[in-house]
């Protein structure tokens, strides 16, 4: 009897607690209405029959659905439970932003995954502003919890000059595609660091936005393939009047082939294309500041079909001489100089040990480079030993 009666206690002590939790967690546990309250805020959060407005400060929930972004003045009974204040809306009607303490934000416009003012650290929106990507508003709205809610902006446009942090478009025309891609806009060059996919062509004149980041030079970061337009190619313009930017057009003639073409036209370099020296090249290439770049390049004229000029030295001046070894005579320190002749004409070729050359009397001999003289005899000088060749060079 003693066990019965210990159970049915606990059996009742359990009801007890149960039925206590029960009316502590109901939706209606504890609602006391009170007089009519009014309450002016902005509506950050709205489903069926239930909204958020807030100040700034404070929050309260309306049993009604209201227009995210809409200031509402409402007027109504305030329940309160576990569950915080609600307010039954009597009466609801629309207020005026100067109802409200709002604060001022600049910053530019920027939206990825989200909406946000960049100042330049990142102010994530309650909701997204109609606003132009990358330009720079004033903001007057409400900071509540970890977002700020904006009433109403106006925009400045965007930013004149480049900051770090900060949101900036550029324009240019793309100079250098490897290791990374780089713009000139036509006073210094811009680096961009473009999405996964994204690729520009040299030539390519592009608009861009992006974050501004000082690295070694000027860098964006182009976070949206949206971000990179192209909108053309560069101007063509002649070889000799051709600026940084501009695509420079030619036909001329390759003086040496070492890393990148020196050609008879221009003192600039032309690399992203090989050929031979004596050989004849037609191209169009984008003109760096110290160099060009190969868009659409071609030997036009082989140095095969070059004339003899064994015969016309001229100090100075690139040409071809083909004939038969004379003589030959090497130097001690390796130096060494072979006598080419042809019919009633001769002259001396060098061969420094560096060429790695070795000639035989009355070898046939066919070599491309440039006159000189040696001790006030005519000479003839080559770049490298691909332009020497017994018969008839390639």
């Amino acid at each position: 009897m003693v066990k019965k009666g210990l159970i049915d206690i606990v059996l009742t002590i359990g009801v007890i607690v149960v039925l206590l939790g029960m009316s502590l967690y109901s939706p209606h546990a504890h609602q006391k209405s009170t007089t009519l309250a009014n309450f002016t805020g902005l509506c950050i959060y709205s489903s069926p029959g239930f909204s958020i407005l807030t100040d700034g400060e404070r929050k309260i929930a309306v049993l009604k659905t209201l227009n995210v972004s809409t200031i509402y003045r409402v007027s109504g009974t305030v329940l309160n439970s576990t569950y915080g204040s609600r307010l039954k809306p009597v009466n609801i009607s629309r207020a005026k932003a100067t109802a409200l303490k709002l604060k001022s934000v600049k910053g530019a416009f920027w939206k990825d995954e989200g909406c946000y003012l960049l100042t330049p650290a990142r102010v994530k929106l309650g909701w997204c502003l109609n606003a132009t990507k990358g330009a720079v508003l004033d903001v007057k709205g409400i900071h509540y919890g970890s977002l700020f809610y904006p009433v109403n902006f106006s925009s400045r446009g965007y930013m004149k000059r480049p900051e770090n942090g900060m949101p900036f478009k550029a324009e240019g025309v793309v100079i250098y595609t490897h290791p990374d891609t780089v713009i000139w806009n036509g006073t210094h060059e811009i680096r961009l660091y473009l999405p996964y996919g994204i690729r520009l062509k040299a030539g390519d004149r592009v608009r861009v936005l992006g974050i501004v980041r000082f690295y070694s030079m000027l860098t964006l970061i182009i976070e949206s393939p949206g971000d990179a337009e192209i909108t053309g190619k560069a101007r063509k313009v002649p070889v000799g009047e051709a600026s940084v930017g501009e695509i420079a057009e030619g036909r001329c003639m390759v003086l040496s082939a070492g890393k990148g073409l020196s050609m008879n036209c221009t003192s600039l370099k032309l690399y992203g294309f090989k050929a031979k020296i004596g050989d004849t090249v037609k191209f169009e290439a984008i003109r760096r500041k110290n160099s060009l770049y190969c868009l659409k390049c071609a030997v036009i004229e082989s140095r095969r079909t070059l004339k003899n000029s064994i015969c016309t030295p001229v100090p100075g001046k690139f040409g071809k001489i083909e004939g038969n070894v004379g003589w030959v005579k090497t130097y001690k320190n390796g130096f060494g100089l072979a006598n080419i002749t042809e019919g009633s004409c001769w002259v001396l070729l060098k061969l420094p040990k560096s060429l790695g050359i070795s000639l035989r009397e009355n070898q046939s001999i066919t070599a491309f480079g440039t006159f000189t003289t040696y001790r006030g005899m005519p000479a003839f000088s080559v770049k490298s030993g691909e332009d020497v060749c017994t018969g008839r060079c390639s």
